[in-house]
């Protein structure tokens, strides 16, 4: 019974680190960090349909985990400027074979999700 509490205190872990990560829009954030750093302009002109809010929050919860850093403050008049973390390049192999992932299987996704559709 302890391991059984222990793994799901592990996964519960795990869960609480991930859900930050895994939100609608952190793909694109990071995938746009990669290749260049960007103001939080640019990101939101990028991100065709995430509000500002949105992505502040998102944007927050990368810099919080350690993904992203932050250059320059808005106080002193320069733009603020955000860039991958040597943690956040890491996580860019995830996100690369995920992509790979996702266009090999698209018509597949997308023939389910019709089939899904007229069925329900």
């Amino acid at each position: 019974m302890q391991n059984d509490n222990q793994n799901l205190a592990d996964e519960m872990l795990l869960r609480e680190l991930a859900l930050p990560l895994i939100g609608k829009w952190v793909p694109f954030i990071l995938l746009s960090l990669a290749q260049r750093a960007h103001n939080f302009s640019e990101l939101h002109r990028t991100m065709t349909g995430v509000s500002r809010k949105v992505l502040t929050e998102n944007l927050n919860n990368l810099q919080a985990s350690g993904l992203i850093s932050k250059i320059g403050e808005t106080a002193t008049g320069f733009p603020v400027t955000y860039q991958l973390t040597p943690l956040g390049e890491s996580s860019l192999v995830i996100l690369r074979t995920v992509k790979i992932w996702l266009r090999q299987n698209q018509e597949a996704i997308i023939s389910n999700r019709e089939q899904f559709e007229k069925t329900h």
